[in-house]
C-alpha cells in the first residue's frame, strides 16, 4: 500500500488527512507557507509530521540550525537538500532529496551503504526506470507524485538583479515568464535573496499509480491556486486525475538521455 505525504500551501491543514511535510521557516525555500518550531511541534503532538529543509547551507545558516534542531519534537523525517546535514541529524530520519541527481539504483544503494536508506527519487525518470529502481534497491523510496517541478535553485537574487539591470522599479518577487525557445511558462520566485524557478505545468504520475507500487508519494501543493488545490485534494489518489485538472507526465513516457549521477556530482 502506497503512503501519501502532503506539503500544504496554507496553515489550515485540518482538511488534509495524510501525513504532513512542513517547510521549516528560515531553512526552506520555494514554498507558499513556512512553519516555525512552535507550529510544527503543535501539529506533531497530534499527527505524523515531517519537515523539509531544502536550502543549501553555509556556515552561518548551519549554526542557526544547530540552535533549533533539538527543539523539534516527534519528527518522522527530515527531508534535506544539503546532504551535509545528515552528519548532525539522525540518519534513520533523514530523507535525501537532491534535485536531479538521485536517478538510479546504484546511487541509491551507495547512499544505503553510508547509512542513508531514505531517498526522494528524481521525478524526471520514466516509469520503466522507476520500476527498475524499486526492484534493485531495499531503500525507502519517496517520489513527488504531484508537483510543479523545480527547475533551478540559486542562492542569488536573480529577479532583483534583473530589475536593477533594467532599471525597473515595479518589482514582483513571484512572476511567470515564457521561455523563448520552448515557449514554456516558468514560475520565478525570489525569497530573501534566493531564487527558485518552477515549471508552470502540473506534473502528475497518477496515470501510472498501479505501476509505481512501493513508493511513498509526495503531493506538493505549493504554487497551486485555490481551485487547483481543491481538485488535487479531492482526487490525488485517482488514476484519472487528469480528467479533473490539466497535468503533465512527459518524463514518465520519455527518457532523458543524460542525467547527472552521484559519481559525477561528487567531483564537484
Amino acid at each position: 500500500m502506497n503512503k501519501f505525504y502532503i506539503i500544504p500551501n496554507n496553515k489550515d491543514v485540518n482538511n488534509i488527512n495524510e501525513k504532513l511535510i512542513l517547510p521549516l521557516d528560515g531553512f526552506s525555500i520555494g514554498f507558499d507557507v513556512y512553519f516555525n518550531v512552535e507550529e510544527i511541534n503543535e501539529l506533531s503532538s497530534k499527527r505524523k509530521v515531517s519537515v523539509v529543509i531544502n536550502k543549501l547551507f553555509h556556515k552561518d545558516l548551519l549554526e542557526e540550525f544547530k540552535l533549533i534542531k533539538d527543539k523539534l519534537n516527534n519528527i518522522e523525517y527530515y527531508f534535506i537538500e544539503d546532504f551535509g546535514l545528515s552528519n548532525i541529524l539522525d540518519k534513520n530520519k533523514v530523507v535525501l532529496m537532491g534535485s536531479h541527481i538521485i536517478n538510479n539504483y546504484s546511487s541509491i544503494n551507495y547512499f544505503n551503504e553510508l547509512g542513508l536508506s531514505n531517498v526522494v527519487v528524481n521525478n524526471e525518470l520514466t516509469k520503466e526506470e522507476l520500476i527498475e529502481i524499486r526492484k534493485n534497491t531495499n531503500s525507502n523510496l519517496f517520489y513527488f507524485l504531484i508537483n510543479r517541478n523545480t527547475l533551478m535553485y540559486s542562492k542569488r537574487p536573480l529577479l532583483n538583479s534583473y530589475y536593477d539591470y533594467k532599471g525597473i522599479t515595479n518589482r514582483k518577487m513571484n512572476t511567470i515568464i515564457k521561455e523563448v525557445s520552448t515557449k514554456k511558462e516558468l514560475i520565478i520566485k525570489e525569497e530573501n535573496k534566493n531564487t527558485c524557478i518552477f515549471d508552470n505545468n502540473i506534473f502528475s504520475g497518477n496515470l501510472y499509480l498501479n505501476l509505481l507500487m512501493g513508493y511513498n508519494f509526495i503531493v506538493n501543493l505549493s504554487n497551486m491556486s485555490d481551485s487547483e488545490t481543491s481538485i488535487i485534494l479531492s482526487h490525488y489518489k485517482d488514476i484519472n486525475l487528469n480528467d479533473y485538472i490539466s497535468t503533465d507526465h512527459y518524463f514518465l513516457d520519455n527518457k532523458i538521455i543524460y542525467k547527472l549521477g552521484v559519481k559525477e556530482w561528487l567531483r564537484y
